[in-house]
């Protein structure tokens, strides 16, 4: 018996939309394939060279920061080689004239010179505050100092109420203990990562090592 030619005709067409449809399977799966492999090597190349970018700013910027902290600190400890104690009135005058010559330098990165006795008692001050007399004896950065050489303080608020940073260099005299102390410009400090941009909404922060 014969095969009815209108259910041949559907076979074929079926057969035909099936072999069509394998056809572009066959020819989209590996296209889709090599286009995600592709896609996702993009990626990673694309991540590698953006962590390899931030890397470099990383680096430069903690170069700048730690060729900064050491200047400025320098820039005190010789001060602190070259001050005689013996006389109040001179510590004073030699505190007015170094800030005068470290701000004719560097501008306003100096904001102030003090020196501190063991007690924590600012015996002598130049700056643009009243604290001649000011007790540090329980601020961290002179407990801190006491025990060091020299120390670089965490940015704080203190007595002046707004974000500043001490280097303090320890020096002897006469048998006693003095901390000459300057607060470093937070605002000059900060403009070492202001440059710092990744992308369009990227942002740079100076963190210590609390990460805070």
């Amino acid at each position: 018996m014969k095969e009815p030619i209108a259910d041949r005709n559907e076979f074929y067409k079926v057969l035909t939309r099936n072999i069509r449809v394998r056809i572009l399977l066959v020819s989209i799966i590996p296209m889709m394939l090599t286009l995600g492999i592709l896609g996702w090597q993009f990626h990673l190349a694309y991540s590698e060279k953006i962590s390899a970018h931030i890397g470099e700013l990383v680096l430069k910027h903690t170069q700048n920061i730690d060729t900064f902290l050491k200047e400025k600190l320098g820039n005190i400890r010789y001060l602190a080689r070259q001050l005689s104690i013996t006389d109040p009135e001179r510590v004073q005058t030699f505190l007015t004239s170094q800030l005068s010559a470290l701000k004719d330098k560097y501008g306003d990165v100096f904001t102030d010179l003090g020196l501190v006795d063991s007690a924590g008692v600012q015996l002598a001050y130049e700056g643009p505050f009243r604290l001649v007399n000011a007790d540090y004896s329980e601020a961290n950065w002179f407990l801190k100092a006491m025990d060091s050489p020299y120390y670089i303080s965490d940015v704080f608020a203190g007595l002046r109420g707004h974000p500043h940073f001490i280097l303090a260099v320890k020096l002897s005299a006469q048998g006693r203990t003095y901390i000459l102390r300057s607060t470093i410009n937070f605002t000059a400090f900060n403009s070492l990562v202001e440059n710092i941009q990744i992308g369009k909404t990227g942002r740079a922060f100076i963190v210590n090592a609390n990460g805070q």
